[in-house]
């Protein structure tokens, strides 16, 4: 069973009111698994019942990171601290304030130290109907015994089968943001300055964190055509030539010269409030 099956696998088990309260993600790819885990909840909460392209309220906070019922926990520094799951306890001593359930997503939960760990089992050991728990690791053999005696285990590897494994993005972020970002890269290519200059104002109206969104995934297609001109790491899927004839250039250099372009521009974008003079920052310096 590949990863998208055992994603609808598991939607459809809070469809029948089958689900389990904790789910312990076993994965090779941590970053790919947690959006995986951002699809399901809005999947199991969303007011229409389909999240794919949804507009609601839900989903849109979900996507923003601020839906006051869903708590992510990434490790602070090289652990997960008892501070952090302390929040995920207080706060979810209350019920849902809009969605049906209160879900947390512990990122990287090999590294909660004991304290943390012991913690969160007490949490586990008294499973409220509402609350639902997501562990992703990629070192299951560091998850303490207890833990994942109390979880729904699920080897959740990703492959190279298609153009969304290739990007590691989910479907919903490729009907969202992969047009747009490929006509993007083809601008980018032929258009001269003023043309750029233009379309920069209409992609600076988008949320924050779609245009994000959007020059991560250019990134990636550039680091995909990078890994292929100078490996021919994906000359064997047909699947992916479309996607590498999109860039223009096979220069070494260049590819590289945009891909650390595009990444500075990101870092830097998290912390500054102009969305306009990043993008045209980006459309002036790029070759």
């Amino acid at each position: 069973m590949n990863s998208e099956e055992m994603k609808k696998l598991i939607i459809k088990s809070f469809s029948e009111e089958k689900n389990s309260h904790a789910f312990l993600f076993v994965t090779n790819n941590v970053d790919r698994c947690y959006q995986d885990c951002l699809d399901i909840i809005k999947k199991i909460n969303c007011d229409t019942g389909s999240a794919d392209n949804c507009d609601c309220n839900i989903c849109n906070t979900i996507d923003k990171k601020t839906n006051p019922d869903v708590i992510s926990v990434f490790p602070d520094g090289k652990e997960i601290k008892k501070d952090q799951v302390l929040e995920i306890i207080h706060k979810f001593s209350m019920k849902p304030s809009i969605n049906k359930y209160s879900t947390y997503v512990i990122v990287n939960a090999d590294k909660m130290n004991d304290a943390t760990a012991n913690k969160m089992l007490k949490f586990l050991e008294e499973p409220e109907g509402k609350i639902i728990g997501f562990y992703i690791t990629d070192k299951l053999s560091a998850i303490l015994p207890t833990i994942k005696s109390r979880c729904e285990i699920f080897n959740y590897r990703f492959g190279a089968n298609s153009i969304l494994d290739i990007l590691e993005i989910t479907e919903d972020e490729y009907g969202t943001y992969y047009d747009y970002a490929t006509q993007l890269i083809k601008m980018l290519n032929d258009s001269p300055k003023y043309v750029l200059m233009s379309e920069s104002k209409a992609f600076a109206k988008k949320e924050r964190f779609e245009i994000e969104a959007i020059l991560k995934l250019i990134s990636k297609i550039y680091t995909i055509k990078f890994e292929n001109v100078t490996v021919g790491k994906y000359s064997e899927y047909e699947f992916v030539n479309n996607l590498l004839d999109i860039i223009e250039t096979n220069e070494v250099k260049k590819i590289v010269k945009r891909i650390n372009l595009l990444d500075n521009i990101i870092n830097d974008f998290k912390i500054n409030v102009n969305k306009e003079l990043f993008i045209n920052k980006l459309f002036i310096r790029w070759e």
